[in-house]
């Protein structure tokens, strides 16, 4: 395999995770102040005013306006609740029945999935003052409060159901989540530790202490861990496929055993074939891989990496045709994806379409003006 091209193939396996209900899928990133610079602003030159407008005497009108500028702002948001079905039947239902905590608490996952993390907020904060023994609000909020880039906020929120449900299960596994998602490694270990001393039988807690000792690199403790979660649960499809990653790591065969458990324990999951796919790719079965390639396209369309990484094996066997149809493809469906006009690019230069490559990398710069592989490309063409 052209060792330029066999690097870029890509291999997209979504990690699961803890959630409010049990299971979510999560990324982290540096936490940060919620409030922004321009709200401390706000702040400070509203009080100014109304300290001067006090020295005129003329505070009445200064009422007036702040009335209206927050009349404006109601009305802007009962327009965005209009425009959002969803939204608007659950806040008509709040309105007719506001002692009901449950409705505060189904709106602020709207709220949450639409990324409007302030409402999510408010409503939890809602629900918690009416019904404080929900530990299904704690979660909600948690999640929030993470993904709203307040770690504080989301260990508080874990740290305050835990004090009033030490020994329950799935919050101890959120906790465990939400330290292994915070690099707290130990920390997370220790919650799992009590876990697994409540219920020595639960797959999940032996699942993240496998996630646990990778992020260790304790390969031999994890792959102790992933085996033990899979015995337990052989459903856990995750665990089948990080068993194949670290043998696969270690250039041990039984690899693509895991693998194959993975797709069995769920027939339906992409991620799993294309697990599977891409370590076939890596051990000289690139048509088999392929021709799993083409499974996941049939089922989703929209999954990028399969038109990706089967291009790049059609352009390694020098298929160019067909490498161009995948990659015409992925632009179809990711246009805002710089990798597949990028190497449809290279596809149009083989085919000596000069004019259609260079307008592929111009694309690729566009949406992507700091790899320099796609600087070198446009600097290359137009030596030529």
């Amino acid at each position: 395999m052209n060792s330029t091209i066999g690097l870029m193939l890509h291999l997209h396996i979504q990690k699961r995770f803890f959630s409010s209900s049990m299971f979510k899928f999560c990324t982290f990133a540096t936490p940060k102040i919620i409030f922004s610079p321009e709200m401390a602003v706000h702040a400070f030159i509203e009080k100014r005013l109304i300290r001067n407008l006090k020295k005129a005497g003329i505070l009445f009108l200064f009422a007036a306006v702040i009335c209206l500028s927050g009349c404006g702002e109601s009305a802007k948001q009962q327009t965005v609740e209009e425009s959002d079905p969803e939204i608007s039947v659950l806040s008509k239902d709040i309105s007719a029945r506001p002692e009901e905590p449950g409705l505060y608490f189904l709106r602020a996952q709207k709220y949450y999935q639409k990324q409007r993390f302030q409402e999510a907020i408010l409503d939890m904060e809602k629900a918690m003052s009416m019904d404080s023994l929900n530990p299904e609000y704690y979660h909600l909020l948690s999640d929030v409060y993470l993904d709203y880039y307040n770690s504080s906020g989301a260990l508080r929120m874990m740290n305050r159901v835990l004090a009033l449900y030490p020994e329950r299960i799935p919050s101890l596994l959120k906790m465990s989540e939400l330290k292994y998602i915070l690099e707290d490694y130990d920390g997370s270990v220790l919650i799992i530790n009590e876990i697994i001393r409540i219920d020595p039988q639960n797959a999940e807690g032996f699942f993240m202490l496998g996630r646990n000792f990778m992020a260790l690199k304790d390969e031999v403790r994890a792959i102790q861990s992933f085996q033990r979660a899979v015995e337990l649960d052989s459903k856990l499809t995750d665990a089948w496929m990080y068993l194949g990653e670290l043998f696969e790591s270690r250039k041990d065969p039984a690899a693509i055993k895991y693998y194959e458990s993975a797709v069995l324990s769920d027939p339906t999951s992409n991620e799993a074939l294309h697990a599977k796919a891409f370590y076939l790719q890596n051990h000289g079965k690139e048509s088999d891989a392929i021709g799993l390639y083409k499974q996941i396209i049939v089922r989703d369309k929209a999954y990028t990496d399969a038109y990706l990484n089967s291009g790049l094996l059609y352009l390694d066997m020098d298929s160019l045709q067909q490498a161009l149809s995948q990659f015409s493809l992925m632009t179809a469906n990711a246009p805002t994806n710089y990798l597949g006009f990028y190497y449809r690019g290279i596809v149009y230069e083989k085919l000596g379409k000069r004019d259609a490559a260079r307008s592929d990398y111009e694309s690729a710069y566009r949406l992507n003006g700091d790899d320099q592989k796609v600087q070198n490309a446009l600097k290359k063409l137009s030596i030529k």
